[in-house]
């Protein structure tokens, strides 16, 4: 019985561990370039977001909604909340 627990958990955990591990330093990336998108063109968020092609509304939803995504979207955010505060 704990053999399969010990099994079924790691049958679940460890693909979530390792897309963490690789999404996390993509998730930063487009982190950091959207927000020199919207220094460079000096609008609000929402604005950017309205005036974006429909193409890159739909690929920013699934990057930022994605729940396989959102332990890589925490950390990423933290950490370039804490580099450029």
């Amino acid at each position: 019985m704990d053999s399969v627990f010990l099994f079924i958990i790691i049958l679940f955990t460890l693909p979530f561990i390792i897309t963490t591990a690789i999404m996390t330093p993509i998730q930063y990336k487009y982190i950091k370039k959207m927000e020199e998108l919207k220094k460079e063109q000096k609008l609000t968020q929402s604005k950017m977001y309205e005036e974006m092609p429909v193409q890159e509304e739909i690929l920013h939803m699934n990057l930022q909604s994605n729940p396989l995504f959102i332990p890589a979207n925490i950390i990423a955010g933290t950490i370039y909340k804490f580099r450029h505060l």
